[in-house]
């Protein structure tokens, strides 16, 4: 494959057949359909704060399934309202009173209480050491320090320092709320976290491990009725598969397409491709403190700097996926600093860097499961080719599982997002303390960890820019651990009288259009 811009993939563009009629229910006037939605993978682990849920495919099927105590709309520009909660006040610095919406019924009928707020957000459940989310409570909500009953409809939430994010924190991830009785009553966790009871517009089904799942309508949901009586989530790891299902109108909706298939799709009466752009991003690790070839930081930058970005973006993903040289996203605001370039394709120096290192062209492992991320291979194989242009020798391992790339080190596959507008849920989320490169001891900086504190919890905006522009010089320039490559877009195929619109992170919204109730 070589190393040139637009030359990665061509598109294969298929004659467009008639599309058969579907065979999803479609019921009579006055009934609601079913909707058949085909994936490239599944999780069966349905809690969300357990971390093995893996965000890029299980986020798609839970976001249904619970409410938060506030809610993002990522569709309209990151603007946050309430959900769960009807009212929100800050009462000093670090404590905030939250009313609770009146009548929210759970999935077995129960009414939600502040006794469920409180146990969800809990040490059992999150917040301790050796609950099933302390991962997911170290990376998303680990300023909160104790949540307090105040009666039946309102609960205080208290921060250990104060937090200049923190309401954002409420309505991205892990402030999912569930049944405090029904954890009780579950025989054990895993049975509970197959079959959760949350406050979503939809509750768990039929659960055929690895295969499909099914949610089924939750009519007393306080958002109103949901659109679909039911909805199945079908594994099929075959974008082929996908394809030929959704034409056959097994599949109303099918995820994970490629450029390189849209062809197949657009065009054929009664279907259509949505999606595209997203604030979801692919990016790589290197773990110098596990490889000692990498250790050099030179080497490091080299490899950053020999990755043609734009090749990627337009070759790969024929113009639809965004280059991104940096940490800065748009919705980011002041925070940014405008002045700066972030890391370029730069051959000459990407020769000065190695000319000044201790490399000596030995083998650096690259481990891939190759199939996890849409045009996964394709990139894989298009940065090997980059680095042996510039004079790097990059080995390309295939791993059959995550497991087996975690325990190899060199450069990894990872991906994440803005889940809120701030770089606390960017940079600081993804190569934290608390989050897999650091975690698995494949580098750490005393500097940067003691920057990303003080990113989120001084409430003072100039100290924020200057902690956030400073860790930015860390990882880019004087100890390399992380480097961006491309937006990664969310394309579906889909039936084009379904009424659904995709956003911009992994998640799927199928319940109903809520009203907006922006918090001030």
């Amino acid at each position: 494959m070589q190393a040139s811009r637009r030359t990665f993939l061509g598109m294969t563009a298929l004659a467009a057949g008639a599309i058969a009629l579907p065979r999803s229910i479609v019921a009579a006037a006055g009934q609601r359909p079913t909707l058949n939605i085909a994936v490239q993978d599944l999780r069966t682990i349905l809690e969300p704060v357990d971390s093995s849920s893996n965000a890029n495919v299980s986020w798609r099927v839970q976001y249904s399934i619970y409410d938060q105590i506030l809610r993002t709309d990522y569709n309209d520009s990151y603007r946050l309202h309430f959900a769960l909660a009807k009212s929100l006040k800050q009462i000093d610095a670090k404590t905030y009173e939250i009313g609770l919406r009146d009548n929210v019924k759970f999935h077995d009928g129960s009414t939600m209480t502040a006794a469920d707020v409180v146990f969800s957000l809990g040490v059992e459940r999150l917040r301790g050491e050796k609950a099933p989310g302390a991962a997911v409570f170290g990376n998303f909500l680990a300023s909160l320090a104790d949540v307090q009953r105040i009666d039946d409809r309102t609960v205080r939430l208290v921060t250990k320092t104060g937090d200049p994010v923190f309401t954002d924190r409420l309505g991205a991830w892990g402030a999912q709320i569930i049944s405090a009785k029904a954890w009780k009553a579950a025989t054990n966790y895993n049975a509970w976290a197959a079959r959760p009871i949350g406050t979503g517009p939809y509750k768990v089904g039929e659960v055929r491990t690895g295969d499909e799942i099914t949610l089924i309508a939750h009519d007393d949901y306080w958002g109103g009725q949901p659109p679909f009586a039911s909805i199945r989530f079908k594994r099929l790891p075959e974008i082929a598969a996908r394809i030929a299902g959704l034409k056959a109108g097994d599949y109303d909706i099918v995820t994970d397409i490629t450029p390189d298939h849209i062809a197949e799709i657009d065009g054929v009466n009664g279907l259509s491709v949505i999606g595209g752009e997203t604030m979801w991003f692919r990016f790589l690790t290197f773990a110098p403190l596990r490889t000692p070839v990498l250790k050099d930081t030179n080497l490091r930058r080299a490899l950053a700097s020999a990755i043609d970005r734009d090749a990627l973006a337009d070759g790969l993903w024929n113009g639809r996926a965004k280059a991104l040289n940096g940490w800065q996203l748009p919705i980011f605001g002041e925070i940014n600093d405008p002045e700066r370039k972030g890391v370029s394709y730069d051959p000459v120096l990407v020769k000065e860097l190695l000319a000044k290192s201790s490399y000596r062209g030995e083998e650096i492992p690259y481990p891939t499961v190759g199939t996890y991320y849409p045009m996964q291979l394709a990139d894989n194989q298009a940065l090997v080719e980059m680095w042996k242009a510039a004079g790097i020798n990059v080995k390309l391992i295939m791993c059959e599982n995550w497991d087996q790339v975690g325990n190899i080190g060199g450069i990894n596959d990872m991906s994440g997002g803005g889940l809120y507008a701030d770089p606390v849920s960017m940079l600081w989320q993804i190569i934290g303390p608390t989050n897999d490169l650091q975690a698995s001891g494949g580098w750490t900086n005393a500097e940067f960890n003691a920057l990303g504190n003080q990113l989120e919890t001084t409430l003072d905006p100039a100290k924020r820019k200057a902690a956030f522009k400073r860790m930015q010089d860390i990882v880019e320039i004087e100890d390399p651990c992380v480097t961006p490559l491309h937006s990664m877009p969310f394309i579906y195929g889909q039936r084009k009288d379904i009424s659904w619109q995709p956003n911009p992170l992994p998640q799927m919204w199928l319940g109903p259009k809520l009203p907006p109730e922006p918090v001030a």
